[in-house]
This record gives C-alpha cells, structure tokens and sequence, in this order.
C-alpha cells in the first residue's frame, strides 16, 4: 500500500485505470504502448514518451498495483518490461492503494473506507480536485455539463450516479451544484380528460391520435413514448396540466414491458402519476394474428416479473408465455382500421 511520500502522479492513475479494464491480468507491452498512447495522447511520437512510461511503472510497481517482468526490451532506453502482470487481487488492492495515495478533502473522507474500483477511486481524485478549486462556488449546471467539466466526459456522472458513490453520507448532486434534467416528453392534447396515453412507437403513435381526436372520452393527453426514453421522460409527466393517471401501451417483448415497468417504478418513487397498462389496447394487440418467433427466450422467473406490470391476470399470463416462448407482438399489429373500428379498449382508461 502507498504511503503520503509514495504518491501516484496523474498519469500513473489514468495508466492504472486503463489497465484494470483490461481482460487479462498479463499485459504484453505491445498492448501496454496503446493504453498508454490512449492514457496520454499529448505525449505520441514524443522524445520522452518511453522515458515517462519507465517513470509511471516504476510508480505503479511501488504502489503494488502491477509487476514487471524480469525480460525486458532493449531496444531503446530506458529499458521496458516485456509485459506486466496486474496483481490476483488487482481489483481491489489496487484501488485501495491508490486511494491512500490521495489526501482527501473533508467532503470525500469516506472514500479511505470503501469498496471502490480503481475507475471509482479516479474519477473521485478528479471530483477531489474540483471540490478544491471550485467546492464553494454558487453556479449550478445540469448534470452533463458538470460531468464534462469535472469528469472530462458528459457521461460519466451518469454512471457514477447507479453506484453507491451517491448514497447517504457520501457524495451528492447537491455538493457538485448539479441536477438531472427531465428529457421532455412529446405530448399533445386532445381533451380535457384526466389520462395521458403514452404509446411506445411513433406509427402507433399517430393511428391512436388520429382515433381519438374527435372522440377522446377520458384522455387529455397522448404522448409518444420515444422507446426506452420513457424510463426517463416519465419525470416530465407533473409538467403538463391535469394528468391524474398515465396508461402506456408497448410491445408485447421484454423490452416493451421493460421501459413501463421501470417507468411505473420512478413515478411511483418520485409521487407522480401512476404509469398503468392500457389494458384494452394490450387485450385488442393479442387478439391480432401476428406472432414474431424466434426472439430470445426469456426464463419464466424473469418473464413472470416482467409480465406483472400488466396487472390484470390474463394478460399477465399470455404475456409471460410469449416471453419464455421467444415469441413477440409488435404494437403495430394493431392498426389505425382495427383500433377505428372497436373502440372498446378506451373503456378501461
């Protein structure tokens, strides 16, 4: 484990990070020249590039988190190892002594007692610095643009945030003065009715709008669910004026049951509007004959899960079977004519 005099430089981190990704826990140094060429571009082609990679392993092998070979290339000098070997317990024991490597700022203290990744422990050193410099400024961004300014990429506070980086008594959106946005959720309004039908492709999209516009009964609004983005936009659901309940209609696959089950799952969490099957549209989709085999099988544990979404048993029923029997129902077998001609299933809204 390093010690306060036994720190490791930038680059040896960012080297340290990479080579925790890698598949193998041998690297050869034909590989090792392209993650340090990845690790700091600025230095290709440069008379010191060889000089200040002996420099970073040397620090990597005092800090215990790789081991060189005895072999090494004489081609040039310094000398270099012909491949290295990241330690059987790389995973954690490296993050652990790169994390005593680092003085932290009172915000981050209980980073030196927990369970991170050598990629975590980085992407804290750089959140580290950025609390030094700018912890007690007042501007406040949206989260990606927080993350590109602190992480050097807009995506990487988004994964950090499924972590238990951000947890009670660890780090916040509030301490880095940024909040997730809530993508808007395409709508228009039809009624006055207190329902939003949200409907995950576009096609089907336009043939229920266009069936209900004249007649809209008790939906107020129809919004287009844009796939997996509901999973999000479902945030967006507060913004527009008298909805009370939201009924989504998909596709009869995993995924279509997916994205309204975790999105009944964040408004449910978040006090929004229910996100609820739309029971007559999923009944009038399976008495359709369309039937696309072939899918990948899903285990009757998983489809049970995924199919109870639908609430009601029937449906809850046929949907797991289609699931385990690698079989999907496309929601634009459901056409424009067929929804035209049976409005029936705007009865249960």
């Amino acid at each position: 484990m390093t010690t306060p005099e036994n720190t490791l430089s930038p680059r040896a981190a960012r080297l340290a990070v990479l080579l925790e990704n890698e598949s193998t826990r041998t690297v050869a140094l034909s590989r090792l020249w392209i993650l340090w060429t990845t690790s700091e571009p600025a230095l290709s082609g440069r008379p010191e590039q060889r000089t200040a990679l002996a420099e970073v392993l040397e620090q990597l092998t005092a800090a215990g988190l790789v081991s060189l070979s005895k072999k090494q290339d004489l081609s040039a000098r310094p000398h270099l190892p012909v491949r290295v070997t990241l330690p059987p317990q790389a995973h954690s024991e490296s993050a652990a002594a790169l994390t005593h490597s680092i003085v932290w700022r009172p915000e981050l203290a209980w980073v030196l007692n927990a369970r991170l990744t050598l990629g975590q422990v980085e992407r804290l050193r750089l959140i580290n610095a950025w609390l030094r410099d700018h912890g007690h400024g007042d501007d406040v961004l949206p989260l990606r643009e927080r993350s590109l300014e602190v992480l050097g990429h807009e995506k990487s506070l988004d994964a950090l945030l499924a972590t238990t980086i951000f947890a009670p008594g660890r780090l916040t959106l509030e301490r880095l003065r940024t909040f997730r946005t809530k993508p808007p959720l395409p709508a228009i309004r039809i009624g006055d009715g207190p329902v939003m039908v949200v409907v995950e492709n576009d096609n089907t999209f336009h043939s229920v709008h266009h069936v209900l516009t004249e007649e809209p009964g008790p939906v107020g609004h129809i919004a287009w669910g844009v796939g997996g983005t509901f999973e999000a936009s479902v945030r967006s659901t507060d913004d527009l004026p008298g909805v009370k309940r939201v009924r989504y209609f998909g596709d009869l696959d995993a995924d279509g049951l997916r994205i309204p089950r975790n999105a009944a799952a964040t408004a449910d969490h978040e006090s929004l509007p229910p996100v609820l099957p739309a029971i007559g549209l999923y009944r009038a989709l399976l008495e359709t004959s369309v039937r696309h085999h072939g899918q990948t099988t899903t285990s009757p544990s998983q489809a049970n899960n995924l199919a109870a979404w639908l609430a009601d048993s029937f449906l809850v029923q046929e949907a797991a079977s289609l699931l385990v029997s690698g079989v999907r129902i496309p929601q634009e077998a459901l056409t424009r004519t067929a929804l035209a001609r049976d409005r029936s299933w705007l009865a249960d809204m």
